[in-house]
């Protein structure tokens, strides 16, 4: 399952939320409600995970409304979305008003991440192929997780802002895909073989938009480079631009690390997993600079948020 990968994704009506631009935690109340899960346990869930969504808008109603939620629930999500917000307004007015707040850090640069993915396959293309819709797309910044989104027909990205430290950066894009099962979390990931730098200046915030389109179906067929393409801008001059790279995607290599993940206890590599290893990649060594984190580290932190971070 972890050799060369031969599925990627396809939209789905289940997965149409996360696309949509739902605050993450409305859209995963939204599937549960569709998947039959009783209210009650939904608002254990939110209880025990301390999930917490920031907006819910006109089409979060409309959606929760459409998958059968109660008033009583609606009434409960529109309150955290109010203490949420309260939060962050009185966090914004102590900034404001406190003599004492430091300004923004002379090292630092504000930067503005657009990590938008298209639908990479369609029936017409190869119908006796049906493809996995499982697989995400994450954007990692020095080796730390910056954002994730699940593709669309239309690709609409998400938009992230970061203070990030001056000087040369560099952006990783990876697919990942985790599965709960009965023995645990099932890991998949691949590494998209290409290394975008750029150079974080002071001044005008740093505009990234990162795009990744079809890959498979025609893919062999084009002239580009790869599926995957990006354009950093900062001031209007351009710091980094592609039209399409990253090489063939039957190419791209797991993390062995994830692949590690899914191994039991004893120190024999599984059968099942010894093509993997043999054509995995090292997460450190994906990186110029040294002192990221562990991916350990990362899928510890990404497991807490049921490997769906916030994208806010």
């Amino acid at each position: 399952m972890l050799g060369l990968v031969t599925s990627l994704l396809v939209p789905l009506a289940a997965i149409e939320s996360r696309s949509s631009g739902l605050d993450p935690v409305i859209s995963e109340v939204v599937d549960m409600l569709a998947a039959g899960v009783d209210e009650g346990v939904i608002v254990q869930w939110i209880e025990s995970t301390h999930r917490r969504p920031i907006d819910i808008g006109s089409q979060g109603v409309i959606e929760l409304t459409e998958a059968g939620a109660s008033d009583e629930l609606l009434s409960l999500l529109l309150g955290l979305v109010e203490e949420a917000v309260g939060a962050v307004s009185s966090e914004i007015d102590t900034r404001v008003e406190s003599p004492q707040s430091p300004p923004q850090g002379l090292d630092s640069v504000e930067a503005v991440f657009r990590l938008g993915a298209k639908q990479v396959w369609t029936e017409e293309d190869e119908p006796d192929r049906p493809r996995d819709p499982t697989w995400d797309v994450y954007l990692y910044l020095d080796g730390e997780f910056v954002a994730w989104t699940r593709p669309s027909l239309s690709g609409e990205p998400v938009e992230v802002r970061r203070e990030i430290e001056q000087g040369i950066r560099e952006l990783r894009v990876v697919l990942q895909r985790y599965e709960e099962m009965q023995s645990g979390w099932l890991f998949e990931s691949l590494s998209i073989p290409t290394s975008i730098k750029f150079e974080g200046r002071p001044g005008d915030p740093v505009e990234i938009e990162i795009e990744l389109n079809r890959i498979w179906g025609l893919w062999r067929q084009r002239r580009e480079g790869g599926p995957l393409g990006y354009e950093i801008l900062q001031a209007g001059e351009i710091l980094g631009q592609h039209g399409g790279t990253g090489g063939d995607p039957n190419r791209w290599q797991p993390i062995c690390e994830d692949v590690e993940a899914n191994f039991p206890d004893d120190t024999v590599v599984p059968r099942r997993f010894r093509n993997a290893m043999s054509r995995c990649i090292r997460w450190s060594t994906l990186w110029s600079s040294e002192g990221q984190k562990s991916r350990a580290d990362i899928l510890t932190q990404l497991e807490k948020h049921e490997f769906r971070p916030p994208i806010h």
